[in-house]
């Protein structure tokens, strides 16, 4: 194991299948490093991981072996398992004799150190179920990165009867089979391991972040293969996963002498009638993330609403005062309400963009219809801007995210359990801050203020949503104290959106 790559900002590195294949190429062909000790790291550094989760107490394994290379490395996890105490048993989908290269290598070389290989023939049999239904440790070597198709036969049987194993820990190596390591997608619609760890190789892949391949893959531990930073740094990775540390990096400065003008004014334009208080949420949201000032603009007088938030009526025009301006939470969809969205778009400062205000510009051509400005679109949301289903975003929110960026020119926020922040020129990040907690109205009219409040303190767009974004889901975590993962309220999000920044700020990760 070792520390993730992290680019300059302290975000970990994510490659794509392709890229690390590359990667693998280069440090290979080109450096000179045989794959065989590249392959040797790998299965160390998997059994390690396997045992530290373990406690390092010994117990019986069986390992999974495809035909390839994620097979070699499993022959390698077995023999370094045996060297800690364990009693290993290896499936494997090919004899000896059909293996190539690395992966035939190792075979040998376990088989020579007295190791025990059952290798499939027609079918997985009652005692390939027994083997895998009383081990302490199931590790899944079937297949890599390089899958593009649906599991069938053998390796699906031998899939489903590792599932079924009510008793011992589910390892996958580098990705769980099945698992497209770009997208997140079950390739094929098939099946895939769910695996309580990953130990993946190299550098992390998106996919294993992202789509269904989030929860099957459990925790991702990175083990290094030996990988040169100038190999990673030539190839490129194009992804991110958002750090702790990243994050806090972007953090808006806090000067002593500082007072309400110094960090800025947040206008929010919604909450019109009938729908008071998603303009409220987002607000209170601007100020509770350290703006010093937040308006509430609707068309009439001024309604009920907390003391710290001023209102303005749109009847007189825009207001003059914010730096940046909140359009959508609660605005509505008729006439009076795309007025108000146009007069925004046409006035020239920072927007955040959301809930109606991108219903109404999915009725119009979405090409640079937010270009300069934030939007932050649920799935369902991001479905209309970009004429597709639901489902269509769903299935590669890495790829939908992209597509509204070039559609937008926006600085993207594709909302969801592990939300994606997309921007022009800039990787997408993922955050994989799942909080069920924030499944509740107004949470997101939340999100939306807050991002502006950090615009409002001088941080550029894209970091204000990668702030944001992080700081919204521990608010949702710090309103459930940890534990509720159901029942929190939008306002208590809101609320608890200082106790996350003092998080971070101490190092809470």
């Amino acid at each position: 194991m070792n520390t993730p790559f992290r680019d300059a900002r302290g975000f970990e590195l994510l490659a794509t299948a392709d890229e690390v294949r590359e990667m693998d190429r280069r440090t290979i062909e080109e450096l000179g490093l045989p794959g065989r000790v590249l392959m040797e790291l790998a299965g160390a550094g998997a059994a390690a991981a396997l045992a530290a989760r373990l406690g390092d107490v010994p117990g019986k394994a069986t390992v999974l072996c495809g035909g390839g290379n994620n097979g070699g490395d499993g022959f390698v996890v077995a023999r370094h398992l045996v060297d800690r105490g364990w009693t290993v048993v290896c499936v494997s989908l090919k004899p000896g004799d059909a293996l190539t290269g690395d992966a035939r290598a190792n075979h040998d070389l376990w088989v020579a150190l007295g190791g025990e290989v059952r290798v499939v023939k027609d079918k997985a049999t009652a005692s390939m179920r027994h083997v895998i239904g009383h081990a302490d440790a199931v590790v899944d070597a079937l297949f890599g990165t390089g899958l593009g198709r649906a599991i069938a036969g053998p390796a699906a049987d031998l899939i489903a009867m590792a599932n079924a194993a009510t008793d011992g820990l589910k390892v996958a190596i580098d990705v769980p089979s099945g698992v497209d390591a770009t997208t997140g997608r079950v390739a094929g619609d098939g099946v895939a391991f769910r695996a309580d760890l990953t130990a993946t190789f190299g550098v992390a892949k998106p996919g294993l972040y992202t789509g269904p391949g989030a929860d099957l893959a459990g925790e991702v531990v990175v083990v290094g293969i030996a990988f040169p930073r100038s190999v990673v740094d030539g190839v490129g990775a194009s992804h991110r996963l958002a750090t702790a540390s990243g994050v806090a990096g972007l953090l808006p400065a806090r000067p002593r002498d500082g007072h309400k003008g110094t960090f800025g004014h947040v206008g929010v334009i919604g909450g019109f009638v009938g729908k008071e208080g998603a303009g409220q949420l987002a607000a209170r949201a601007a100020l509770r993330v350290g703006a010093g000032l937040s308006t509430w603009a609707t068309p009439g007088d001024a309604p009920s609403r907390a003391p710290e938030v001023m209102h303005h009526d749109l009847r007189s025009g825009l207001p003059a005062r914010p730096n940046v301006l909140v359009v959508g939470p609660g605005l509505g969809t008729d006439a009076v309400a795309a007025d108000a969205l146009e007069v925004a778009r046409s006035d020239g400062r920072p927007l955040v963009l959301d809930a109606d205000a991108l219903n109404l510009l999915s009725e119009r051509d979405a090409a640079s219809a937010a270009a300069g400005h934030v939007v932050t679109p649920h799935p369902r949301e991001a479905s209309r801007l970009l004429k597709s289903r639901v489902e269509e975003v769903e299935r590669d929110r890495l790829a939908a995210a992209s597509a509204l960026v070039a559609a937008t020119g926006a600085v993207v926020v594709l909302k969801g359990a592990r939300t994606v922040v997309a921007a022009p020129g800039a990787p997408p990040v993922i955050f994989d801050l799942p909080t069920p907690a924030l499944a509740a109205g107004g949470t997101g009219d939340v999100l939306a203020g807050a991002i502006a409040g950090l615009v409002a303190q001088g941080l550029t767009l894209h970091d204000a949503a990668l702030c944001g974004v992080w700081l919204h889901a521990h608010a949702g975590r710090a309103a459930g104290q940890g534990r509720a993962d159901r029942g929190v309220l939008a306002s208590e999000v809101a609320d608890a959106l200082p106790h996350a920044l003092a998080d971070l700020v101490n190092g809470w990760t």
